[in-house]
């Protein structure tokens, strides 16, 4: 104020409430300067007449350096006395200065003295109480509020004072402070009392019925004003009625958008409902169809749903493919939340499409399916844009049932099926909706792991990930995460699985749930790594967390790292008990992920001398082809003195889980040393050794067959030459998953395990052979050779080849290093 009385004119401007007469008052009792303090107030006993007079005594005096309070009160400034007040500002420049409160901006040439920057403007946003100003103030009061509570009772008032000084009064004597504040409203009590008598009866009718009608909107545009008035209104009129201080502001950072102060809006709203109630579904109806023409259909929905039309709501969700939000994305649950209250004997496409989303996301397959029966049935212009939307919608939704069923066959096609079509609908609309782009990732990574097309489905939630990361979706992104990290796990990428549990252990700490699939993957690593402890806790912490649509997918691997711990604890009846209740629930179609179940069956009949029951559950199996499978065939005929099935050829790591690869060597071991080939057997223990040793691999070392075994004694050659082989440190299993991943890890990074013909050259490479040496060993082209060389080297992320030998002797991949 001390700044601003220095020019000419200070305009004091703000609504009812704000303390402007209060705010002069008080700097004039303090006023340090040597003007001479007149005051004018303006009432309605005096219609402006004695403040003129005043004005013209003034100027005809002459009186030097006089500082002119004018207080308007609840009044409007009159044209005429606007106009006084001008020409004595613009004719005793220096002389006169004025100071002017009122609620509205005068009939003054504003523009002007701005131009001339000879007018300072304090109006409600400065008068507005700060959070620590209301704290203050709270305190006088004598009321103890939390630093939130304050916080959010000057959201709710716009840190308005005479709506602090209301809650003030509620506050008082009560315990519960944060109820009363979140039930302080503006539609009751004082402040509706205030808000009619100081504020709307205050207006104009026109203006009055313009606040009426475009209440009901959080924000006001130009066009959309127009649409709930029908009257002409542009972005003048707008900024007229801000500048009218009706409790209408801009929108920070906006250039043509107005909200209406918190509790005003409330007390408009429930003014509105009380003299005319026909009126706001008209009103909500307009503004849904303006929203929906302007591209914003979470706006459309809301006050279609406030409308009661339920069947305009479900039309513009379905039209503009914002159906998916239902299932995925950062609008999941407010559009739960609109969509709770749906009929469900509405009829029409749309509102079938929305029930069988919710189905879904209820996990009700069946009720989702019969919804999209009726979704098609209803369907009649499918030709048009609205009726390609609700196919397409209708093809999503299938597929993602399709996802969760038995048929891993029927839902891979599916789920291409409607990825082709989201691919062909537009070019822009994956990018405009990635909603449906993590639908389709989803479902085609489920059923790409169940099918055991590891890289495929790796693949699939990996871009899952980066559409989750690109749409700031953290719940997906959580999943999403947790479900790479499995793959990796049963791949048998063990390391790269902690590195993606760390991510989602570190988005989990910034506010995201973390995933079962996560809690899941970890304690398969945690299994086949040979930390039973922490296995065993993250067993529990994932049979406690929440469901997701990959439920069956982890309900299965669950099952299995279950029985695998109650096998290593010595509980073997309870171990296949589990895993024939997890094969009678998964059902018999479920690709590599449902064999896994029936293998591990298996592996546990010949662990109990019971060959014959172990290769009748492999022989009425669908997957009795598969490597597993076959390995395990090897092991039941050679428990049982039978004669053996031809082994099967040893896949890449690309084709088959690592663990699946080790237990290869290690059956070709146990053949070996049955023939008394004792170095075959060697060879083959050791191949097994080197693949597991980067990831530390240790579970199928521990079922291996009893021959085999014997060779891993403690205090054997072997566990001298490959020390990883002992469990880990069970004093390390309290630290969290992303400390525990992210500690300080060696530099030797493997990407990926050595084939078998990597391992062979890199042997010939500690013996110091040259390319044209091994190539003449091995009965190759120096090309290969020199491929595998290349692939040696960037497995081990070498550069030399000295450098890879050195790291293959620290990894356990060679046998222990010379002695110098």
């Amino acid at each position: 104020m001390n700044l601003g009385v220095r020019t000419p004119l200070t305009l004091i401007s703000a609504p009812a409430g704000f303390g402007k007469t209060m705010l002069l008052e008080s700097w004039a009792a303090h006023y340090p300067g040597p003007s001479v303090v007149k005051r004018v107030v303006i009432d309605t006993t005096n219609d402006h007449s004695a403040g003129v007079e005043f004005l013209r005594d003034s100027t005809q005096r002459g009186d030097h350096d006089v500082l002119l309070l004018v207080d308007c009160g609840d009044l409007a400034m009159t044209p005429e006395f606007g106009q006084r007040l001008h020409r004595l500002i613009r004719g005793n420049a220096g002389r006169v200065r004025v100071v002017l409160v009122t609620r509205s901006d005068p009939p003054l040439p504003l523009h002007l003295y701005r131009l001339s920057g000879t007018v300072v403007e304090i109006r409600a946003a400065e008068l507005a109480f700060t959070i620590d100003e209301a704290a203050t103030l709270m305190r006088r009061h004598r009321l103890d509020l939390t630093d939130s509570e304050v916080a959010e009772l000057v959201a709710r008032t716009g840190g308005w004072p005479a709506g602090l000084m209301f809650a003030a009064m509620n506050l008082a004597g009560k315990t519960d402070s944060a109820r009363v504040i979140r039930e302080f409203r503006g539609d009751a009590g004082n402040v509706a009392a205030y808000l009619m008598t100081e504020v709307l009866d205050a207006q104009p009718p026109e203006l009055r019925e313009f606040l009426l009608r475009t209440c009901v909107v959080d924000e006001v545009r130009p066009a959309l004003a127009e649409a709930l008035t029908g009257r002409v209104c542009d972005l003048r009129s707008l900024q007229f009625i801000s500048h009218g201080n009706a409790f209408i502001l801009p929108v920070p950072g906006t250039a043509d958008c107005y909200t209406y102060q918190p509790l005003f809006r409330e007390f408009l709203r429930a003014q509105l409902l009380s003299e005319s109630p026909e009126a706001a579904p008209e009103l909500h109806r307009a503004a849904a169809a303006w929203f929906a023409q302007n591209d914003q259909p979470l706006e459309a929905i809301h006050h279609a749903i406030t409308a009661g039309d339920w069947s305009h709501a479900a039309r513009y969700l379905v039209r503009q493919l914002d159906f998916a939000g239902l299932l995925v994305g950062r609008r999941r649950r407010q559009l739960t939340r609109l969509f709770a209250g749906l009929p469900d004997d509405l009829n029409g496409s749309d509102a079938a499409i929305v029930r069988a989303a919710r189905a879904l996301a209820a996990f009700d397959v069946g009720r989702c399916t019969s919804e999209l029966g009726k979704a098609r049935a209803w369907l009649d212009y499918p030709m048009t844009a609205r009726g390609q939307a609700i196919e397409l919608a209708i093809s999503l939704l299938h597929a993602v049932c399709a996802s969760l069923r038995e048929d891993t066959e029927a839902g891979l096609a599916a789920v291409l099926s409607a990825e082709a079509q989201l691919r062909a609908a537009s070019p822009d609309l994956a990018t405009a909706h990635p909603e449906l782009r993590l639908l389709v990732a989803g479902c085609k990574g489920r059923v790409l792991l169940q099918r055991g097309d590891f890289a495929s489905a790796l693949a699939a939630f990996t871009e899952g990930i980066a559409i989750a990361e690109e749409a700031d979706a953290h719940e997906s992104l959580a999943d999403f995460l947790g479900m790479a990290a499995l793959v990796e796990a049963v791949w048998g990428h063990l390391r790269r699985a902690g590195e993606v549990i760390a991510q989602a252990a570190a988005l989990a700490e910034s506010g995201a749930h973390l995933s079962q699939s996560a809690i899941v993957a970890e304690a398969w690593v945690d299994t086949e790594q040979g930390d039973l402890p922490s296995a065993e806790d993250l067993v529990q912490r994932a049979a406690k967390a929440a469901h997701t649509h990959d439920a069956r997918v982890v309900t299965a691997a669950l099952a299995l790292v279950r029985a695998r711990l109650l096998r290593a604890g010595g509980d073997i009846a309870l171990a296949a008990a589990e895993l024939r209740a997890a094969r009678s629930s998964y059902g018999t179609q479920g690709g590599w992920l449902g064999q896994a179940l029936v293998v591990d069956e298996a592996k546990l009949l010949v662990a109990q001398h019971q060959p014959q029951e172990a290769i009748t559950v492999i022989e009425q199996s669908q997957g009795r082809d598969q490597t597993g499978s076959l390995l395990v065939l090897q092991r039941a005929a050679a428990e049982s003195g039978e004669r053996l099935p031809a082994l099967p050829t040893l896949a890449t790591h690309h084709m088959v889980p690592l663990e699946t690869q080790v237990d290869g060597w290690l059956v070709q071991a146990a053949a070996s040393i049955r023939s008394r080939d004792s170095g075959r057997s060697g060879i083959c223990l050791e191949r097994a050794l080197r693949l597991a040793a980067p990831e530390h691999l240790r579970r199928p070392f521990a079922e291996a067959p009893p021959s085999v075994r014997t060779l891993l004694e403690p205090t054997g050659d072997v566990l001298r030459r490959h020390p990883w082989l002992r469990a880990p440190d069970p004093r390390v299993r309290d630290r969290t998953s992303a400390d525990r991943w992210a500690a300080p890890r060696p530099e030797l990074v493997v990407t990926a395990s050595l084939t078998s013909k990597e391992h062979e050259v890199l042997e010939y490479l500690a013996e110091l052979l040259t390319t044209e040496e091994i190539a003449s060993t091995m009965y190759v082209s120096v090309n290969t050779v020199r491929s595998h060389v290349r692939s040696i080297l960037r497995k081990l992320s070498a550069s030399r080849r000295n450098e890879a030998v050195r790291r293959a002797w620290e990894l356990g991949l060679l046998p222990s290093r010379p002695e110098v």
